[in-house]
């Protein structure tokens, strides 16, 4: 029991001393991990923002694309309509012509 009286004396007087430097060692530590899971977020963010513009970009090209091939495709009916109107003329004189 006598041995006690000393150490409790060293304890309380030294066991602030250290109490203090583990306390903010312990505080940085979990300071740095946050930091560090707030960057991978950032980043995981970016990620996911570059991959949303890229298929943004995907997504105008396949407009363009498809209205380029509607347009064709209206030339090109417009082209047989014209061609077809000109051939019934066509027939229509020959058979005024025959008559």
């Amino acid at each position: 029991m006598e041995g006690l009286i000393p150490l409790a004396a060293i304890v309380c007087i030294f066991g602030p001393a250290l109490f203090i430097p583990i306390t903010a060692m312990v505080l940085r530590h979990r300071k740095e991990m946050l930091e560090m899971e707030l960057e991978r977020r950032r980043l995981s963010n970016q990620e996911v923002i570059a991959q949303i513009e890229a298929v943004r970009q995907e997504l105008a090209q396949l407009r363009d694309t498809s209205t380029q091939y509607d347009m064709s495709l209206q030339m090109t009916l417009e082209t047989l309509q014209e061609r077809v109107r000109m051939l019934e003329q066509q027939l229509e004189e020959q058979t005024r012509v025959r008559l």
